[in-house]
């Protein structure tokens, strides 16, 4: 079971009035593969750090990447700093290997000038599996999906035909962002413009569980990031200002 890869087909199958925010959906990604790692043996939560087990071979390429990022000299990394460090791009690096599996398709944008192509999910055994799982409320694909917005079951006809994803490629790069972008460059970056994020101003309480631990962590990295969204807006807001009394 790949948590992260059911993520990326579930959040792509929001309506496009509600796209999935680029950096949130990194930040999610890279929690939903620390479960699955941990679910596979190849690390254990002590606490909020991260400690890596057995080597495995997962058969996701993803996986397998993130299983070799994992630092295996002490001192051991903490789960925020992972989702920090991992979730850097992971959106757009996911909604990539969806394309290279043939499990998205592109329809050209009848835009003349822009030559843009939109990806859109196709039926398949991996899209039905992820639309069940989210569906019958599975508890970390649940909880992961409504951190990233994706708060309502998916349409009764999930996995029937061909139906328009949230994910919008652009034809020069192939990036396959996926989701409305968290930075004002476009490049569906977690903290790529290097900007320090604050901690939160109080404690949070850690959960014994393992799994709410990574799924708190989650919540309040995406907290976080909203604050630097609406930090960034009121700044733009106000250097537009300046410029239109000058």
């Amino acid at each position: 079971m790949n948590t992260a890869r059911d993520l990326v087909i579930v959040a792509m199958d929001v309506p496009q009035d509600r796209p999935v925010e680029t950096g949130d959906l990194s930040l999610a990604l890279a929690g939903a593969e620390l479960l699955d790692l941990a679910d596979a043996g190849a690390l254990v939560l002590d606490g909020d750090l991260i400690v890596p087990g057995a080597a495995i071979a997962p058969e996701d390429r993803l996986l397998v990447e993130a299983a070799a990022e994992l630092l295996r000299q002490e001192p051991y990394e903490t789960v925020e700093d992972w989702l920090w460090r991992r979730g850097r791009g992971l959106a757009a690096a996911y909604a990539v290997e969806l394309e290279r599996d043939g499990l998205v398709a592109h329809r050209r944008e009848h835009r003349i000038s822009l030559g843009g192509r939109r990806a859109v999910l196709v039926d398949s055994p991996e899209r039905t599996r992820a639309g069940r799982r989210l569906a019958e409320g599975e508890r970390v694909l649940a909880a992961l999906a409504a951190e990233v917005g994706v708060r309502d079951q998916l349409p009764a006809d999930v996995g029937t035909e061909e139906k328009e994803g949230t994910v919008a490629t652009d034809e020069s790069d192939g990036t396959g962002e996926v989701g409305a972008t968290d930075e004002s460059d476009g490049t569906g970056e977690v903290g790529a413009s290097g900007e320090s994020v604050e901690a939160a101003p109080e404690e949070r309480e850690q959960p014994d569980d393992p799994v709410d631990r990574v799924l708190a962590a989650v919540g309040g990295a995406v907290t976080e990031l909203e604050g630097v969204r609406r930090r960034r807006a009121v700044e733009d807001a106000a250097y537009e200002n300046v410029w239109r009394g000058l």
